[in-house]
């Protein structure tokens, strides 16, 4: 069979929604990403690393990780989300992983309720982003 052809500059509909939260459409821009897409009822959400609100990546885990968190909600309010929506975490980490574990279940647990979300979390050599010592991905089942 031959695939069906789209004459040039008609190309064929994407099959998924890209969300863009304000705050994250800059960055969206700059790297050629989307902070999240939505496929049906899923909500894929790209790597999130933990700048603050002006773009600053402070030195230590814990404040990294709240705003990870912060940027999370917000693309999650922007998709019409929330944490009790996530399905699925995978967080990648630079340093001293098993430190680091025990201070983001900390977190987590002020922002995540039972039954919780599966979760991956992987120690890693680097990250995109020069200082982030955190990355967090996420799948989220919406409700709608």
């Amino acid at each position: 069979m031959s695939k069906p052809k789209f004459p040039p500059g008609n190309p064929m509909p994407k099959t998924f929604t890209a969300i863009v939260p304000l705050s994250l459409k800059a960055a969206s821009e700059t790297y050629q990403f989307s902070p999240a897409v939505r496929i049906g009822d899923q909500i894929l959400i790209s790597g999130i690393v933990g700048v603050d609100a002006e773009g600053r990546l402070p030195p230590d885990f814990r404040s990294q990780a709240e705003n990870v968190f912060t940027t999370l909600e917000a693309i999650l309010n922007e998709a019409g989300a929330t944490l009790d929506d996530v399905a699925s975490l995978n967080s990648y980490h630079v340093g001293d992983i098993h430190s680091q574990l025990r201070e983001l279940v900390d977190i987590k647990a002020k922002r995540i309720q039972a039954p919780y979300p599966i979760w991956t979390g992987v120690g890693v050599t680097q990250l995109g982003v020069p200082g982030a010592l955190l990355e967090i991905s996420a799948v989220v089942v919406a409700r709608d």
